[in-house]
């Protein structure tokens, strides 16, 4: 692979997904500077923590200066607030700007709206990994790997961000797969958002004092519904048009 001046990686919204990245990163020993930015509740507990060894800030703009990478991990609206704020940023120069959102359409229909400084661009991706407990206090390394990582087929980036995209994905050893927004959503819809559903409804149905009972197919079938709330209402919001013809 070509050589990648990677200097500077910003992680916004630095909950499970950002520190699994963040960690994958610290264990390949790259000398690059990890920014996370996040509510300063979350920035107290990650400066505390023996694991993430990353610099921490509270001001949105600092965090983003001269970032060679831009990782928008927080839910969905606020990745689109982050998004025009960084689209307004006459100052950064050849920067990538990624999501991690499970829904591709609605940001990507907001990023072709926005205009941004010359060789800046957002490419909208999905790693398909997580777990039912959010927090970067439950994150690890290895997450990704192996696991299918969706970078959208709508954009076409430059030579230097497309080497920072198959940098990051060499990084978290995931299996990249060039895919359409719209493809996406229907995709994942039946491979993902479906399933996260049946076991929400599952779980609601059954007996709590039940479970201890239950052989291992309940518990495995019951897993996601400890899912937070708070994304997945988002996800199947963003996405209830394709999860409805799942469901037909």
């Amino acid at each position: 692979m070509a050589k990648v001046n990677m200097k500077k990686i910003t992680i916004c919204g630095y909950g499970l997904i950002g520190g699994c990245i963040a960690l994958d990163i610290l264990a390949s020993k790259s000398k690059v500077l990890i920014t996370a930015f996040d509510r300063k509740a979350v920035l107290d507990k990650i400066s505390k923590h023996p694991k993430h060894k990353v610099k921490v800030e509270s001001n949105f703009s600092q965090a983003v200066q001269d970032a060679d990478l831009i990782i928008l991990a927080a839910p969905h609206k606020a990745n689109e607030t982050m998004l025009k704020r960084l689209s307004k940023n006459k100052k950064s120069e050849n920067c990538l700007i990624i999501d991690t959102g499970a829904v591709k359409s609605p940001i990507t229909m907001l990023a072709e709206s926005l205009k941004f400084s010359d060789g800046v661009q957002f490419l909208p991706t999905h790693p398909m990994a997580g777990r039912e407990r959010a927090g970067f206090e439950n994150a690890s390394p290895k997450l990704f790997k192996d696991h299918a990582w969706y970078l959208s087929d709508d954009v076409k980036l430059n030579y230097e961000n497309q080497l920072k995209i198959d940098w990051l994905i060499k990084k978290v050893k995931a299996m990249r797969v060039h895919i359409s927004g719209n493809h996406h959503d229907q995709l994942v819809s039946e491979i993902s958002h479906l399933p996260q559903l049946i076991s929400t409804l599952l779980g609601g149905q059954t007996n709590p004092d039940l479970i201890p009972l239950a052989g291992p197919g309940l518990r495995s079938m019951l897993r996601l519904s400890g899912s937070p709330y708070k994304v997945w209402e988002e996800i199947i919001q963003e996405n209830k048009t394709e999860i409805i013809k799942a469901l037909l």
